[in-house]
């Protein structure tokens, strides 16, 4: 019986309308729908630019604007990565042209920041749960659990320690703090050191110590930390592990309907992801212009210049090096480029929402889809890279901390580098990921070799374009961390 037949055999109204609508434009000639696009459009700027606001109160523009989006996204026959790339470009285009104004484009961020995300954040405490949990008994017995466990951690920590010593390597080289005129930075000083306290009094306030860290993988109550809103994912992780493990000790007649359960759980997860995804254009959409349109004073962008590029440098290389080489020499894989492509929609969402975390979801359904690892695997390994894989953020902190040690005239020892690495390394492990932690664990860093924290100011222009760089190239460590172990293990068998 379908769900139809048992409300009556008819299909519910909000259903039957938005499948109506869909239909409808998709039938549309395509001459019309270019045609309602920029009619659209340009009532969207008409009644943006030059009616007054005391009539519509703005609201009729964004609905304009969001009409000629849904003709756009819905009327066409897109694939959903053509679809965010459009979203990425008018995103970009619209704020730097100015056709809307900056104060608007910054009032439609909730679509992006909390109703996407939300959207697509509300099965994330469920899915780890559930996918770690169905994946250690899976692994069938405690041998391969610690097998699969050890090399995993062992990968993370040795690639997220690869990256920053690339992003010292490449700020050596450009030495990008020694091209900042004295002048520019009393002007950093005087827009952003009021924000820059504020993000250093954050990362004090949630300092820990190694005891505190190891502390919090035991929690009194794991229904509170699931609940929090940044949840605690070491303890959920660990919490699935032993709770998997205790599944493996039971009479398997009880714990069979738990087992069956939680797999339901982790299918339907993913089925949320994946209607998630369809809002993916607007809240990307949003999430970019809005994050254009707040970012200030782009005169001093231009200053920020050589940092961004040894950044963008250093990520490019890690990519294409690192990760390239562990699919080819690890993962024996001949067709990278095959591979890089299935992986384009997780890294276009990662790009988009800054967060690996928000992105979890749609990874693990990928990894296993797209890239054939499986479930076992791709249920431990995406969920512990979401949590202590940061490749990209690691590499971003290597070149911050001796950008700003150029700044200051500070000379960081190849000992202090070390630490530098050692600390990166550390910290990275069991925060949280969520947009902009990079910065916090940043100003831990700073500290540890005697850097100003507050010098975080002079990054923070530039700060929220690097962080979609930097959490794209972690959520692709996480797939070929998977990938590389799924071939080992499936080497184990053959």
């Amino acid at each position: 019986m379908t769900s139809d037949q048992r409300v009556g055999g008819s299909t519910p109204p909000g259903r039957a309308f938005l499948g109506g609508l869909l239909k409808f434009l998709q039938q549309l000639s395509i001459y019309t729908k270019v045609v309602l696009v920029l009619l659209f459009s340009t009532l969207s700027f008409v009644f943006f630019q030059y009616v007054s606001r005391e009539y519509y109160s703005g609201q009729l523009g964004f609905i304009f604007l969001f009409s000629a989006l849904i003709v756009l996204f819905e009327g066409f026959h897109f694939s959903l990565f053509v679809k965010i790339l459009i979203a990425l470009f008018l995103g970009v285009a619209i704020p730097f042209l100015d056709v809307i104004p900056h104060a608007d484009l910054v009032v439609m961020r909730p679509v992006g920041s909390k109703i996407f995300m939300n959207f697509l954040t509300m099965a994330l405490v469920p899915l780890v749960y559930s996918s770690i949990l169905t994946g250690v008994v899976s692994l069938g017995d405690l041998s391969k659990l610690n097998r699969i466990g050890a090399r995993t951690l062992t990968y993370y920590i040795v690639t997220t320690a690869i990256a920053i010593t690339i992003g010292l390597l490449v700020a050596n080289v450009v030495q990008p703090g020694n091209h900042i005129d004295p002048q520019v930075k009393e002007q950093f000083l005087g827009k952003f050191e009021e924000v820059a306290q504020k993000k250093v009094s954050q990362a004090t306030k949630n300092k820990k110590t190694l005891f505190e860290t190891v502390q919090s993988v035991f929690p009194k109550n794991i229904l509170s930390e699931a609940g929090d809103e940044r949840p605690n994912m070491l303890s959920l992780i660990f919490f699935a592990i032993v709770s998997g493990l205790a599944l493996l000790k039971i009479d398997q007649k009880l714990a069979a309907p738990v087992i069956a359960f939680f797999m339901g759980i982790t299918e339907m997860t993913i089925q949320l992801v994946i209607m998630a995804m369809r809002l993916a254009p607007y809240g990307v959409f949003a999430i970019i212009g809005s994050t254009i349109a707040s970012t200030q004073s782009f005169d001093l962008l231009v200053a920020l210049v050589p940092f961004s590029i040894a950044v963008i440098v250093g990520l490019f290389l890690h990519v294409t090096l690192i990760n390239t080489v562990s699919l080819k020499l690890l993962s024996k894989k001949k067709n990278v480029l095959k591979i890089f492509a299935s992986m384009k929609e997780v890294i276009l969402t990662a790009f988009s929402t800054s967060s690996s975390g928000a992105t979890m979801p749609l990874t693990l359904k990928t990894v296993k889809k797209d890239l054939g690892v499986g479930p076992d695997v791709a249920g431990f390994v995406i969920p512990l890279g979401a949590t202590i894989n940061m490749d990209g953020t690691a590499l971003f902190q290597g070149v911050s901390a001796l950008f700003l040690a150029n700044i200051y005239g500070i000379h960081l020892t190849l000992g202090d580098q070390l630490t530098v690495i050692g600390m990166a390394v550390l910290a990275s492990i069991g925060t949280a990921a969520v947009p902009g932690v990079g910065v916090v664990i940043l100003t831990m860093i700073l500290v540890s070799v005697n850097i100003p924290p507050e010098g975080i100011l002079f990054i923070l222009p530039v700060n929220n374009l690097l962080d979609m760089l930097r959490t794209a190239v972690n959520v692709i460590g996480d797939m070929v961390c998977a990938v590389y172990i799924d071939h080992v293990e499936k080497s184990r068998t053959s």
